[in-house]
């Protein structure tokens, strides 16, 4: 059962994640265009600004019920907690892919903590796994709930593979801006990609399920 405490915390959280979203996205139409110069459109075709939207629309959904939570009583249904699983997944993988991967291969401090990336690429992150593993206790996540976790990394995957390697950049698709396509192992990246992001959400399922049995 979720306390009233930690349905506070885990409002202002949601709340916070909500509103920092929707402020930095935002501000890609009134002149940021960060450390690399990226167009506001172009912005969507990136992964950490789509990501960081559906992290966001999972953060409202969770706490529109919250709001309700508390004024009334009414439980939070477990949709809205597999939905914000789904969101905090999806940020957790670009997190990792920019610490890991992106960062140490061009400029980390730029990369992780220039401008607005600070937020996209670690704070909103940070903070979607606090609220999720940490005060959301509200009911267990079984394994089954893995699989949905991956579903909108692999439908970008698909998008991003289409647009890179099937159509390319001299026909109008994008160029290779992520560098998964090295070598031409564009389908060893995709799967590394995918097992990472089953990885993350096998994690913060543990960490979810541990503390709801903690309570």
């Amino acid at each position: 059962m979720l306390s009233k405490k930690n349905a506070v915390i885990s409002l202002a959280i949601n709340i916070f994640i909500t509103i920092a979203t929707i402020v930095v996205v935002i501000s890609y139409f009134c002149g940021n265009d960060g450390e690399y110069h990226i167009p506001p459109l172009f912005r969507f075709n990136l992964f950490t600004t789509d990501s960081n939207i559906l992290c966001m629309l999972t953060a409202l959904i969770m706490a529109c019920f919250e709001i309700r939570f508390l004024k009334t009583g009414k439980a939070i249904p477990k949709l809205a907690v597999i939905l914000k699983f789904i969101g905090s997944t999806a940020v957790a993988l670009t997190f990792v892919v920019v610490l890991l991967f992106l960062g140490p291969s061009t400029d980390f401090i730029g990369m992780v903590f220039g401008g607005t990336s600070v937020y996209m690429h670690f704070a909103g992150p940070l903070l979607a796994f606090i609220s999720f593993c940490f005060t959301e206790r509200i009911c267990h996540i079984e394994k089954k709930f893995l699989i949905p976790s991956v579903i909108p990394t692999a439908l970008y995957g698909m998008l991003y593979v289409t647009m890179v390697i099937f159509i390319g950049e001299k026909n109008g698709g994008w160029y290779d801006f992520y560098g998964f396509n090295i070598g031409g192992f564009w389908y060893l990246s995709c799967m590394v990609i995918i097992l990472a992001t089953l990885g993350l959400a096998a994690l913060l399922r543990i960490i979810h399920n541990k503390n709801i049995k903690s309570q």
